[in-house]
């Protein structure tokens, strides 16, 4: 039996120290792909995660590539087939992320958790530890927050679906901070750190830091920064997460995982409406270096 699943696909922009990484990364996907070498495992960030390559998407001018990741839950194992695809097992005991890979564009568009997940996956296959990612955002609002002066407070929210969820909240880089919901068994946590009633400002790197982190981690479900350029200035608060560039759509999952032609046709059509936000988000990026 089937069902449409509501997703919410966000972009990113690909980053690294030369531009090289990104026809190293074409050219890596591509022998993979074409070489049989499809599927296998790697080291992530927190826990080994399982990569398969599915048939990509060839334009006119470039190959768009559609890569999925598998990460096992805690304390239950992953059935795979000979051809690399999940065993559907009874409940999900892993979740999957599908992304569609743009190396000429420098983008990656994806839905799951597990943006940085693929960040990972492309140092370890291009073997280039400067290489990350980015959401892209409207009108510049991650370049606006972070080249304030002055931060004043700082509101974040952590949601997770299920309590399965919660863990992978609790290991990324600063999950220490929401504690509380596995201590109470909540799936909600709202947090404010600020200056309260004294004049100055958070310390302005780490306050940088995080928004990078949890940016990159993709669990917050609100990340509020209020500030400003200078003292005089008159405070201004921006929501990151509203501000980034966002497609929302449904897909039908047939059993308990999305296909990956399903996947598929949703990332590409997705790519297509906001590629203008992907090329412009590009070319800012390259203005700067």
């Amino acid at each position: 039996m089937s069902e449409r699943k509501p997703v919410t696909i966000n972009y990113y922009r690909m980053e690294a120290a030369e531009e090289v990484f990104y026809h190293g990364l074409a050219d890596k996907l591509t022998s993979l792909e074409e070489g049989g070498m499809d599927y296998g495992t790697f080291d992530g960030r927190s826990q080994e995660l399982t990569f398969k390559i599915h048939e990509g998407i060839e334009l006119s001018d470039r190959r768009l590539f559609i890569v999925s990741l598998i990460k096992e839950k805690k304390f239950y194992p992953v059935r795979f087939d000979n051809e690399g695809n999940v065993m559907e097992p009874e409940p999900a005991l892993c979740d999957i992320a599908y992304a569609l890979i743009d190396p000429f564009k420098q983008c990656l568009v994806t839905f799951g958790n597990m943006a940085s997940g693929f960040a990972d996956f492309m140092r370890w296959l291009t073997d280039d530890q400067s290489a990350g990612v980015s959401p892209i955002f409207k009108q510049n609002a991650y370049d606006t927050v972070t080249q304030w002066e002055v931060y004043r407070s700082v509101e974040i929210k952590a949601e997770a679906p299920a309590m399965d969820f919660v863990h992978a909240i609790l290991d990324s880089e600063h999950g220490d901070m929401f504690k509380g919901l596995d201590m109470l068994k909540g799936l909600s946590a709202d947090i404010k750190i600020s200056m309260g009633r004294s004049k100055g400002s958070l310390d302005k790197k780490l306050v940088r830091d995080f928004i990078r982190v949890v940016l990159k981690d993709n669990f917050a479900g609100k990340l509020k920064i209020t500030g400003k350029n200078f003292d005089e200035q008159s405070t201004e608060t921006i929501d990151l997460y509203a501000a980034k560039v966002q497609h929302k759509t449904e897909i039908v999952v047939a059993g308990t995982h999305v296909s990956p032609d399903e996947a598929r046709n949703a990332l590409f059509e997705a790519y297509q409406i906001n590629l203008d936000h992907i090329e412009i988000a590009v070319a800012d990026f390259e203005g700067n270096e």
